[in-house]
C-alpha cells in the first residue's frame, strides 16, 4: 500500500476502474468468515457509514473486507480511496490486511497527522512558502517555559493542557475562560498555562516549527481557503474510511469534514 506516512510520490492516474487494482479475488468469497452482521455491514450502500460495536468485535475486519469488497464490485476506485488511523502500526496492519484480501497497491493509508503533512508539503511547494520545520519533541520547550518549581513535575500535564486546547482550536488568550467553561482543573493556574501556550506559539512562529496539531489546523485551513487544493485534494481521494472513528477529536473531526468538503 501506499504509506501516507511519506507519500513516495503517490499521484493516481485515471484508469479503468477494474485495472489490475486487485489479485483474481471471488466478491462472494471476500464475505466467507464473515457472519450476518459482518457481512451486511461490508455490503450495505448506505453512506456515510458508522460500525458502532463493541472492542475486539472485527470493527478493522469489517474496515478492510468493505474497502477490499467495494473496489471489486467496482462501487469505489481503490486509486481513490484514503484510509485513515490514528497511529502508523495502525496504518501498517491495515495495509497488510488488504495486502491479505487480495488488494494490491492502490488503497492509501496512514494517520492523520501523516496524511496532513504530505498534503500541506504540496500546498507549501505550490504557494511557494518555505517548509517549517516538524517540532516532534514539544516537552523541553514547554518545560522551559515553566516556572522552575514545576519543571520536574508539571511538564507533562501542560503538554496535555496544550494539546486539549488546540484539538478544539482554543487560542491561548482564551484558554482561561474556555478551560473554566468546560471544567477543566488545569496543573498550573489557568492564566499561567494561557501564559504558557502563549510563549510556546510564539516561539515556534520565530523559530519557524510546527507540532502534530499545528499540521492538522493548518490542512484544515489549506482546504477550506484554497478552492484550488481543495478540489485536486478531494479528486484524489473521494472514498474515506477511518478506523476507530471514535477516538476523533474536535480538530481531527474538522479537518475530515474539510477532507470531505
Amino acid at each position: 500500500m501506499n504509506t501516507v506516512d511519506g507519500f513516495p510520490g503517490f499521484d493516481p492516474a485515471p484508469g479503468d476502474l477494474q485495472g489490475d487494482a486487485y489479485d483474481d479475488v471471488d466478491a462472494e468469497a471476500l464475505l466467507g468468515g464473515l457472519n450476518d452482521e459482518q457481512r451486511a455491514a461490508v455490503t450495505t450502500d448506505a453512506l456515510p457509514l458508522a460500525i458502532h460495536a463493541g472492542a475486539g468485535s472485527g470493527k478493522t475486519r469489517v474496515l478492510t473486507h468493505r474497502i477490499a469488497w467495494r473496489a471489486l464490485t467496482g462501487r469505489d476506485d481503490p486509486r481513490r480511496v484514503l484510509a485513515l488511523t490514528f497511529t502508523r502500526k495502525a496504518a501498517s496492519e491495515l495495509r497488510s490486511r488488504l495486502r491479505l484480501l487480495g488488494m494490491r497497491d492502490q488503497v492509501a493509508a496512514g494517520t492523520f497527522h501523516s496524511v496532513a503533512l504530505a498534503q500541506l508539503r504540496t500546498w507549501w511547494r505550490e504557494n511557494d512558502r518555505r517548509e517549517p520545520e516538524l517540532l516532534d519533541r514539544k516537552m523541553g520547550m514547554i518545560r522551559a517555559l515553566l516556572p522552575r518549581d514545576h519543571r520536574a513535575t508539571a511538564a507533562l500535564d501542560v503538554v496535555a493542557e496544550i494539546e486539549w486546547a488546540k484539538a478544539r482550536r482554543i487560542r491561548p488568550e482564551a484558554y482561561t475562560t474556555s478551560a473554566e467553561a468546560a471544567g477543566r482543573t488545569p496543573p498550573l493556574p489557568a492564566p499561567t498555562v494561557s501564559r504558557i501556550y502563549g510563549e510556546y506559539e510564539q516561539q515556534k512562529t520565530d523559530r519557524h516549527l510546527v507540532d502534530f496539531d499545528d499540521l492538522l489546523d493548518q490542512c484544515r485551513h489549506a482546504l477550506t481557503t484554497d478552492r484550488r487544493f481543495a478540489d485536486a485534494q478531494r479528486w484524489r481521494f473521494r472514498h474515506l474510511y477511518v478506523d476507530e472513528f471514535q477516538d476523533v477529536n474536535p480538530l481531527q473531526f474538522d479537518l475530515l469534514a474539510a477532507w470531505l468538503g
